[in-house]
């Protein structure tokens, strides 16, 4: 399967996330150039039938992007483009190419920004969305754009990969109800954090890299992104 996207793209097959990689399929001159990945799927494709789709996301593409809280720095439209070739034993292929048959909705992620943070709202999952017999009657259909000026070529670097976890040393809460979780080090990285509530109760989550003197996290330095 090969895959790209004006913004960020995350492949699924069958309920199964398509490769290691992040951020896919990278930053680039999007007015000259845009990169797409390569992925060996054949143990994701079963016989009968299959579900392919994707989550996408503004990223670079769209997104907040440099000073002066500028979203849409080289379009307003996130776009996914993906082709899935089979190749069967006797020599036949079939190709799945996204096109206007696809269908798209939106889902808990109502934001995710490389400098404003992730806003996830777990009341609006789709148990199943990426699996076959998934009712989307009420998608709607998507919109296509017939073709784009930009070179679309292989990605040249190495993608971003998670390479390890680590547990934070340290918990204060400089005040109350306020939790400052020490991790020990700098890092690029997201949390997994374990909470229990109520349906509509919210958590909110800020990163920093240093404290203030009075324990609770240093922001000033964010200048404009909230980093939440």
């Amino acid at each position: 399967v090969y895959a790209s996207a004006l913004g960020l793209y995350e492949l699924r097959i069958n309920g199964e996330r398509v490769g290691e990689d992040y951020f896919t399929p990278g930053w680039t001159d999007y007015a000259k150039r845009l990169y797409y990945q390569t992925y060996d799927v054949t143990d994701l494709i079963a016989s009968g039938g299959n579900a392919i789709g994707a989550i996408l996301a503004d990223g670079w593409y769209a997104g907040y992007i440099g000073f002066g809280k500028k979203r849409e720095h080289y379009g307003d439209k996130p776009r996914f483009l993906a082709q899935l070739e089979i190749e069967y034993a006797d020599g036949s292929k079939d190709f799945i190419v996204t096109d206007e048959s696809w269908k798209a909705a939106y889902g808990p992620h109502i934001e995710a920004d490389f400098l404003m943070g992730e806003t996830y709202d777990a009341r609006m999952e789709l148990a199943g969305w990426d699996r076959t017999g998934f009712d989307d009657s009420n998608w709607r259909p998507v919109a296509v754009t017939d073709k784009i000026e930009a070179k679309i070529e292989p990605y040249p670097g190495v993608t971003v990969k998670k390479i390890m976890e680590i547990k934070p040393i340290e918990r204060t809460e400089p005040k109350q109800g306020v939790f400052v979780f020490d991790m020990g080090q700098n890092f690029a990285g997201w949390v997994r954090l374990k909470v229990k509530g109520q349906e509509g109760d919210k958590v909110v989550l800020r990163f920093a890299e240093m404290l203030n003197p009075d324990g609770t996290i240093y922001t000033t330095n964010l200048r404009e992104a909230r980093c939440t």
